[in-house]
């Protein structure tokens, strides 16, 4: 299933860092599907519970609370976001290419330790 996406929310602050998808949900509204990472909490963590978190508004099972980020790819229409335990096929084309930039920037920011793969076609 490949999600609409209406817009891209991008967050950095002094703990946080996050890229979340406001995609339809097929019933008139929308639902996030949220990368999220705390580099300043990362230091207490275990190693396979450091690095960028997914999650998707209303998907959540106790066994993948670790759902990791493995690997990003995007292109000029689509993104796929592989991590742990799911696959999310997002439709980008009505997103603004400026959101698309400022968002593969802050990817990077998230992956300053080289967690997960950026691939951009």
């Amino acid at each position: 299933m490949k999600h609409k996406v209406q817009f891209i929310g991008l967050e950095e602050d002094d703990k946080d860092l996050i890229v979340s998808f406001a995609v339809d949900d097929g019933k008139m509204s929308v639902k996030s599907l949220i990368l999220h990472r705390t580099p300043v909490f990362e230091a207490i963590l275990d190693e396979d519970q450091k690095g960028v978190n997914v999650s998707m508004e209303g998907e959540y099972l106790e066994e993948e609370e670790y759902n990791m980020l493995n690997n990003i790819r995007i292109t000029h229409d689509e993104i796929v976001v592989q991590s742990t335990f799911r696959k999310y096929k997002l439709d980008i084309t009505r997103v603004p290419k400026s959101e698309i930039t400022d968002m593969v920037k802050l990817l990077k920011k998230q992956n300053y330790d080289n967690r997960f793969t950026i691939d951009i076609a």
